[in-house]
């Protein structure tokens, strides 16, 4: 539970951090809009992040990393697809992913589980 309210947390931040920088990169309806895709992220990236790292792993390890970023990327946006409210560009959803994995980060090294 824990680590679903801080990626949601962390995603919540990066949405608007990068929806007041630019709405071509992140637009979104109201706040309730961004709550909701906070938790959806949250979830996805609870539960279906794991599952999908250790299936992309062999490419991961060929890419030296770098598929990493787009496994993110790619379910930051599909996120903002299940959403209503949120529309994400591909741009957006990388910056927005890395955004959210940094934030998650430190949010994650102040509260230790």
């Amino acid at each position: 539970m824990v680590r679903i309210l801080a990626y949601a947390v962390a995603t919540i931040v990066a949405t608007l951090a990068l929806g007041t920088i630019s709405s071509r990169l992140i637009s979104f309806d109201s706040a309730e809009s961004v709550l909701v895709f906070g938790l959806v992220i949250g979830v996805i990236n609870a539960f279906i992040r794991p599952v999908v790292r250790v299936l992309s792993l062999p490419i991961t390890c060929l890419t030296f990393g770098l598929f990493a970023l787009v496994v993110n990327m790619a379910l930051f946006k599909a996120g903002a697809e299940v959403t209503p409210g949120v529309d994400v560009s591909w741009w957006g959803a990388l910056a927005g992913s890395v955004i959210a994995s940094v934030a998650s980060g430190v949010i994650f090294s102040v509260i230790d589980e």
